[in-house]
């Protein structure tokens, strides 16, 4: 039986998101942490509204994900309270004040019978059916790892918006698991109705199916591949690249039926659509579909793990390439760092990547992350709908894989973010 689990509302905080001002919001929310409230009690709080009053629109509403990324960022951060802040503020900007109507009952049954009508469901699309099919595969309080599969499978196959359904479903996933999963089934609603909302886009996912096909490819067996991408592989990914997405996914099959193990390949597409971000803004979103991919690599044991590699791998493949400067060559880390700051501040993107380059090849990358992620809390989230959250939470834990690349693209995304400061202002 479902656990019954209580939940405090933090008072005034759905009201300060109300305000639908991101500035008199993050007023409001800096005095209820400096009076006491808890910053993951704060946190849930601005999470359940923001769901209740969710719109499933395509780009999706992004307080969620900016949500989610705050609680990653605030142990790594001082003040720590300042990315909630942020956070918030996205809300309020976002905010929207019709409530999202909610089935009046979960559909109870065999889990694995569920998953399958839940995946009939999204493709009827019917999200009424879907929220109700979905709640019947979670339980109050608790992680459920088919829930999950199901979701992500789901969103994984659906390219509408640049990957952003998979993208808003792993974030809210990781928002869900952030706060112990209390008020699973609310939280994730907005994900699932996302899911199963129009446009849908699955000409792509047909592509990779039937070359999967034709192949033979086995997805049960190559999703336990343990072998390593080593120089052969990565040789045979950029001589991919350079011909296009249909050679691409060949070319990650061939190494997928060599053994190549799917987790190594999904951080070998998310660097280079990293690497690509570096030097075009518009690849910020296929890039965030790419680490998505990666947390849903790790997640999930069945065959969404293999079809989720290959369609991020298509995805990035259409990217051009990037022109990033040479390395610079730092001789004074501490004097590259503050050159680094000052360009950055600046909105020199090329002199940013430059000097991110050269520092990443002198310096743990936990030293330059630090750096990075003070200037991207400073700045107004609300203006950019939270993506710097996101993409600095996100690329922080990818960095130690793919520093160069990682950081490179950090810098440049910062550069070219807007300059306000006015939530920061309140601290």
């Amino acid at each position: 039986m479902p656990r019954a689990v209580q939940v405090s509302e933090v008072p005034g905080v759905e009201e300060a998101l109300g305000t639908r001002d991101p500035i008199e919001c993050a007023r409001r929310i800096r005095g209820i942490l400096g009076g006491g409230a808890d910053r993951k009690d704060v946190a849930g709080t601005a999470a359940l509204a923001s769901a209740r009053h969710f719109r499933p629109t395509m780009p999706p509403p992004h307080a969620l994900l900016a949500l989610s990324a705050a609680l990653d960022l605030s142990g790594r951060i001082d003040p720590p309270e300042l990315p909630l802040v942020q956070a918030c503020a996205v809300a309020a900007a976002e905010w929207h004040r019709e409530r999202l109507p909610t089935p009046a009952h979960a559909v109870a049954g065999d889990e694995l019978h569920l998953g399958r009508s839940f995946q009939e469901a999204v493709r009827g699309p019917d999200p009424m059916e879907v929220d109700a099919i979905f709640s019947g595969l979670l339980r109050e309080g608790e992680e459920r790892r088919l829930a999950g599969d199901t979701l992500f499978e789901a969103c994984a196959q659906d390219t509408a918006g640049e990957g952003h359904k998979l993208t808003f479903a792993v974030g809210s996933w990781r928002l869900a698991r952030s706060l112990g999963w209390l008020r699973g089934p609310v939280l994730l609603r907005p994900a699932v109705r996302l899911a199963a909302s129009a446009p849908q886009e699955l000409g792509e996912f047909s592509t990779i199916l039937r070359e999967v096909g034709r192949s033979r490819l086995d997805l049960e067996l190559a999703g336990r591949n343990v072998a390593p991408i080593d120089a052969v592989a990565r040789n045979g990914w950029q001589i991919a690249l350079n011909a296009g997405p249909d050679r691409v996914v060949t070319e990650l099959i061939a190494g997928l039926k060599r053994g190549r193990s799917p987790s190594g390949y999904a951080d070998l597409v998310a660097a280079t659509a990293a690497e690509r971000l570096a030097g075009d803004a518009r690849a910020l979103e296929p890039v965030l579909s790419a680490l998505a991919v990666r947390f849903v690599v790790d997640f999930t044991r069945t065959s969404a793990r293999v079809l989720a590699v290959l369609q991020a791998a298509r995805a990035v493949a259409r990217l051009p390439p990037a022109d990033l400067p040479e390395p610079a060559r730092i001789s004074n880390p501490d004097a590259g760092r503050d050159d680094l700051g000052d360009a950055i501040g600046q909105g020199d993107v090329r002199e940013s990547t430059r000097l991110a380059r050269g520092l990443a090849d002198v310096l743990d990358p936990e030293i330059l992350l630090h750096q990075l992620r003070r200037i991207a809390i400073t700045g107004d989230a609300h203006e950019d709908a939270g993506h710097r959250l996101l993409y600095t939470a996100w690329a922080s834990e990818f960095a130690p894989v793919a520093p160069g690349p990682v950081l490179a693209s950090l810098a440049a995304v910062l550069a070219r973010g807007p300059r306000g400061e006015a939530v920061f202002s309140t601290f």
